[in-house]
C-alpha cells in the first residue's frame, strides 16, 4: 500500500476514479486493457506511471475531461481533434485528411468533451507479401511512433483498435504498401469473418494481412494480386486470428 503521508500522483487518482466510474476490479481494468493485474496495481499504487500507450487505452475507456486528461498524458494534442464523422463501412479506405497524426508533445490539461478515438500507431510491420519479417516484435515491446485521432463511429471496441503499418504488394491496388491499417483486435471468430479483410499472426511468419476466406474445409488468405498464391491458415495452432481491417490510409507519396 502507498505510504500514506505521501500523495497519490494525479494520474494514479484519475485511473482510480475510473475504475470507480466503469465499476470495475483492477483485475477487469486489466483485462479491458491487455495488460496484467500486476501493472494497473502499479499504476494505482503511483509506483509506476502508465506507458503513452496505456494512458491512450483508459483514455478510450474514459470519458468527457478524463478522456481528454488521459489521451493529454500521451502526448495528444487535443486542440487538432476531428469532429466525428459519418461512420465508414466496415474495410474502406478513407481519406489521410479525415484523421489526425499527433506526434508527441509535453501534456496538458483540457476541460473539454471529445467524441473521437486515440489509436495507437505501432511501430509494427502487418506484410502484404510471403515472405517472413526481417524480425519478429512483440506487441507487449512495441513502441508507439504517433497517436492518430478518429471518430468515436468508426471504432465499435475502441480500447481493442491499434494501427499497423502495412509493407508488401499482395494486396494491392486494393491497399497499398506503405499503407496503414486499422484494425480491430476484439473481432477474431474464424466464422465471423469470411470474405472479410484480416490480419492473422504467425510465431515464425509475423503479422499477415489479406482477405480471408473458407473453401471447403480449408481457411485461406487470399491476396488482391494475382501473382500471389493463397496461403493456408487452417492450423489454428500456428496462426491466430490478429483482427480484422476496418479501414486504412494512405500517406502523401503513396497510391491506391
Amino acid at each position: 500500500m502507498p505510504n500514506p503521508t505521501i500523495s497519490a500522483p494525479e494520474w494514479s487518482a484519475r485511473i482510480l476514479r475510473l475504475l470507480d466510474e466503469l465499476k470495475l476490479t483492477q483485475a477487469g481494468l486489466a483485462e479491458r486493457l491487455g495488460v496484467s493485474p500486476a501493472t494497473v496495481s502499479r499504476w494505482i499504487q503511483g509506483k509506476h506511471e502508465p506507458t503513452s500507450e496505456g494512458y491512450v487505452s483508459l483514455g478510450n475507456l474514459a470519458r468527457g475531461a478524463e478522456c481528454a486528461y488521459f489521451w493529454e498524458r500521451a502526448g495528444v494534442d487535443i486542440d487538432k481533434l476531428a469532429d466525428a464523422g459519418e461512420k465508414p463501412a466496415s474495410s474502406i479506405r478513407v481519406a489521410p485528411e479525415d484523421l489526425h497524426f499527433l506526434p508527441a508533445r509535453k501534456p496538458r490539461m483540457l476541460e473539454k468533451t471529445v467524441n473521437a478515438v486515440a489509436i495507437p500507431l505501432l511501430a509494427v510491420t502487418v506484410y502484404g507479401d510471403p515472405m517472413p519479417p526481417r524480425e519478429n516484435v512483440r506487441l507487449s515491446e512495441a513502441q508507439v511512433e504517433e497517436t492518430l485521432l478518429a471518430p468515436a463511429e468508426w471504432c465499435p471496441h475502441p480500447e481493442q483498435i491499434v494501427a499497423m503499418h502495412l509493407a508488401g504488394d499482395s494486396m494491392a491496388p486494393v491497399i497499398p504498401s506503405g499503407s496503414i491499417v486499422c484494425v480491430d483486435t476484439a473481432i477474431a471468430d474464424r466464422d465471423k469473418l469470411n470474405r472479410k479483410i484480416v490480419v492473422f499472426s504467425h510465431r515464425d511468419l509475423g503479422f499477415k494481412l489479406a482477405r480471408f476466406q473458407r473453401v471447403g474445409g480449408a481457411d485461406l488468405l487470399i491476396a488482391a494480386n494475382h501473382r500471389y498464391e493463397p496461403m493456408d491458415v487452417t492450423n489454428a495452432a500456428k496462426w491466430k486470428v490478429f483482427g480484422e481491417v476496418l479501414w486504412w490510409i494512405s500517406r502523401d507519396g503513396v497510391n491506391e
